[in-house]
């Protein structure tokens, strides 16, 4: 069965044939080629890998610009014959082959010859000369010229008679046939796949079997973004300028009609149009400017090593603590790969550089290496003007081995066979020799960063090292070094001299500065164009409109790490965008768990959030945690929620975070209990507003989530339980008063608490259990204990402790009872009555005597020991 589209396009074509003449079904028949010839290009396109010509980039860049299908076609030959052909996956080798194989037309014993022969008698209705020189044996890929040549004689471009498209019909139809019937593109797996906020797929079939992307059902470690695919081997390859949606309303295909906001999209089924975003191709596809930062082409001498490190900044400021902790774990025996990670433009390559400069300079021998060699993945360079889209050096680890070997221009290199990756790895792991140090720049924007640092650290080997600088951080076995804002000294210094250097010193107060400092977060770069803005108006201005103002800053600093983030982290990065102030840790992920219709792991999103540096936490004096959205990012998140498809869901979750009341930074010392405490009473207005049991119910999830990773919240949640006034209110409030306890069994309170809740609801058992527990504990003085002795020989005497087996009331008994005699100096005369009820109760006379007799001692004329000598005297005859 054909994919849903073409299926759907073959059931148009079948309702024209039942009302409409032959003309009619022409232009349905030239709908369903267009079709066809468009799906081709748009899946060999997503068989394309990115290389660093970006060619991918290239054929989608002119696609959405076509204004005929003659794009394509020049398009589909780029991809099999021309220079893209070269980036094709090895997984599309098959089709290459069906599209670019010459086949003997005379002899059609092929599915290709029928098609070709079909669509070659189609075109000479029209012109019975028609490719009549033609040589015999072609490929199959000339099939979309000739399709576009009959395409514009007739439904585009001609005047064709009833009679005409009958004959044109039959024939058309054959060859578009053989095509949708038999081609591999249209035999593969295709499905449109939708992430979860759980992180797992819903894998929606397109096609009529996916059972290749079953997995994805369950495993969530994979990150696609929503859109069509088709399978390559095992993995999924998304499909460019192909749209539709999870639940396959309908089918969109690009068509033109670009104007540098939009481009057209059009539905085949239902000759409907959307228009969609054309940011993406707005960059000419001209060969880019290497990155200011990619490397010297040749290894020279730096000091005292050989390397092709780019030069040192001239305007670098010292950072002397990561200077150091950089240098230290570089010069170490251990850690092969150390990674420099934090937000674009915080200075990682910078503080690289200068770092392997001194190194390189250095005599000490602790710091030698043979070589630092400097491999480049950047395709945007911050420059003090604004970004600027560069041409990376390395993108593929093809990349890499062929920049070695063009580096260090091994002699083997002449030999034939000589194998580039291979010796590439050889290098990695050799253990004998003088130590090589290799530097990843920009990691994050390889063609795929997981799969080749895995390959790195399968490789290499100490003593050579492997230095990473990134965004985005989701590796193991790595040695994070995290590069965040400067410091405030550090901050000041680069201010000073940047002012000096644009002339805008007499601009800044220390107001100015501290205020530079709060909202730009320390980040240099950002620093740096917000002073440029100032020397371009000559007067201070409102600092928040001038970062909102800069969409290319925006973009460049955030667009990648949030195109990486988990769906789940992206709704946490949106609300707290919306937020606008400090929000406890706790407080989105409960927020999160409110609604949810599924499993979710809010922590893991928020710790994706913090390893990309999309948000930064803080911690109060009790080690609560706290989150922030720094202003440049929160600007950027900002723009992204007026967008979002999520916003109405963010809109709510921002009222349930109205319940613990907006926080500045100055109050995360006090920790997270005074929000708590707010959102509790506000849960209770609410409870008391409505039904109290729905309302309560709605909330309970979260509640008990926040108790689990809050302790004392359990108690605020026995509050709410107990406020209810009912047994089942009662029961759930000591529960939750357990649940506290298991935490903090050192709380006397929270023991009291739990035996009045027992005796209310008349578990004597689990009040005696709770008074012998606190009298226990730490802290806890001989009075309690003393008091609960008589509280329990009350209930045994009332025999409201019959429930509870023997073995366990001897146990709990004789536990208080060492409790009280570890402490025989405080006792009174009633103390030592209450401790020989308690021994009475255990059926030990003797004991019980002791303890009136000590009794005695203290006070002979206490009624209680006087009571209990007479009790315990041998009865007269």
């Amino acid at each position: 069965m054909p994919m849903i589209p073409i299926t759907r396009m073959r059931e148009r074509l079948a309702r024209s044939r039942e009302d409409s003449d032959d003309m009619t079904v022409l232009f349905e028949l030239m709908f369903l080629g267009e079709l066809t010839l468009k799906v081709i290009v748009a899946g060999m396109l997503a068989a394309t890998e990115d290389d660093r010509d970006r060619h991918r980039y290239r054929l989608e860049y002119g696609l959405v610009r076509a204004s005929g299908l003659g794009e394509w076609c020049d398009a589909l030959d780029d991809l099999l014959t021309g220079p893209s052909a070269a980036t094709l996956t090895s997984d599309s080798f098959p089709d290459r082959v069906e599209l670019t194989k010459n086949y003997d037309l005379k002899a059609a014993d092929s599915w290709q010859a029928k098609a070709l022969n079909s669509m070659l008698e189609a075109c000479r209705v029209i012109d019975s000369s028609y490719w009549s020189d033609h040589p015999t044996r072609v490929g199959l890929r000339i099939w979309a010229r000739h399709f576009t040549w009959l395409r514009n004689k007739t439904r585009g471009h001609g005047a064709t008679t009833i009679g005409t498209s009958a004959q044109i019909v039959v024939a058309l139809e054959l060859s578009i046939n053989a095509i949708i019937d038999n081609f591999k593109m249209f035999q593969r797996e295709w499905a449109y796949l939708h992430r979860n906020l759980s992180g797992k797929y819903r894998v929606v079939p397109i096609s009529e079997s996916v059972a290749a992307l079953d997995h994805l059902k369950r495993n969530n470690d994979s990150s696609y973004e929503d859109g069509v695919y088709v399978v390559f081997g095992v993995t999924p390859r998304p499909v460019p300028l192909m749209f539709s949606d999870v639940e396959l309303s309908d089918f969109f295909l690009c068509n033109g009609g670009y104007n540098e906001v939009k481009f057209e999209a059009l539905s085949y089924v239902n000759d409907t149009r959307k228009y969609l975003d054309a940011q993406r191709y707005v960059t000419p596809p001209t060969q880019l400017p290497t990155s200011e930062t990619e490397g010297l082409g040749n290894l020279e001498a730096q000091g005292e090593i050989f390397g092709n490190l780019p030069p040192r900044k001239r305007d670098y400021i010292d950072r002397p603590q990561l200077e150091s902790s950089l240098e230290a774990v570089l010069t170490n025996d251990r850690h092969a790969i150390v990674t420099l990670v934090g937000r674009g433009g915080t200075g990682k390559t910078s503080l690289a550089v200068e770092v392997l400069h001194r190194m390189a300079n250095s005599s000490d021998e602790k710091t030698r290496y043979l070589a630092i060699l400097w491999f480049s993945a950047r395709d945007v360079d911050l420059a003090e003007r604004g970004p600027k889209v560069v041409r990376p050096r390395v993108v593929s680890i093809a990349d890499i081995a062929d920049q070695f070997i063009g580096l260090i221009e091994p002699i083997e290199a002449a030999r034939k066979g000589f194998k580039k990756v291979d010796y590439l790895a050889d290098q990695l792991g050799k253990r004998e020799g003088d130590p090589m140090l290799f530097v990843f720049d920009n990691f994050e924007t390889v063609r795929d960063p997981q799969a080749i640092y895995e390959w790195l650290d399968t490789y290499v080997r100490s003593p050579n090292k492997i230095l990473i600088t990134t965004r985005l951080r989701d590796f193991k076995g790595d040695y994070p070094v995290e590069v965040g804002g400067m410091r405030r000294e550090e901050f000041d210094k680069l201010v000073s001299a940047t002012a000096v250097q644009l002339g805008v010193s007499n601009l800044l107060s220390e107001a100015h500065r501290a205020q530079l400092f709060d909202q730009s977060d320390g980040h240099p770069y950002v620093a740096k164009l917000l002073l440029g803005d100032i020397a371009n108006h000559q007067k201070w201005t409102d600092l928040s409109q001038i970062i909102a103002g800069k969409d290319d800053l925006l973009q460049a600093l955030f667009e990648r790490t949030y195109n990486q983030l988990s769906p789940l982290a992206r709704r946490i990065f949106l609300t707290l965008c919306g937020w606008r102030s400090v929000v406890p840790r706790l407080a989105i992920e409960a927020t999160l768990l409110r609604a949810a219709d599924e499993p979710l792991d809010p922590g893991k999103a928020v710790d994706q959030l913090i390893l990309s540096s999309m948000v930064d936490p803080s911690r109060s004096d009790d080690g609560d945690e706290f989150l922030a959205v720094p202003l440049a990012a929160a600007l950027f998140g900002r723009k992204k929620l007026l967008v979002s498809p999520l916003a109405s869901a963010i809109e709510a979750d921002l009222q349930f975070l109205h319940m613990f009341g907006a926080a500045r930074g100055s109050d995360v010392g006090h920790g997270i209990r005074p929000r708590l405490v707010r959102m509790f009473k506000a849960v209770a207005e609410k409870i008391q507003e409505g039904s109290s049991g729905e309302a309560l119910e709605t909330y309970r999830p979260v509640l008990e989530h926040i108790a689990r990773r809050y302790a004392p919240a359990w108690m605020m949640l026995s509050n709410l339980y107990e406020e209810q006034q009912t047994e089942a209110g009662n029961r759930l409030a000591i529960e939750s008063v357990r649940h506290y306890l298991e935490e903090s069994p050192d709380d006397l309170t929270a023991w009291e608490r739990l035996a009045n809740l027992c005796r209310r609801v008349g578990d004597y058992v689990g009040e005696a259990q709770a008074l012998v527990s606190r009298s226990i504990q730490p802290g806890a003085s001989f009075d309690l204990a003393s008091r609960a002795a008589w509280r329990i020989s009350s209930l045994t005497t009332s025999r409201l402790l019959l429930a509870m087996p023997e073995d366990e009331f001897a146990v709990l008994v004789e536990t208080l009872l060492n409790r009280l005699d570890a402490e025989q100096g405080q006792a009174t005369a009633t103390d030592y009555s209450r401790m020989a009820w308690l021994a009475v109760a255990l059926h030990d006379r003797s004991r019980a005597g002791e303890y009136v007799s000590r009794g005695s001692e203290r006070d002979s004329e206490n009624p209680h020991i006087k009571g209990l000598q007479s009790w315990l005297s041998p009865k007269q005859p």
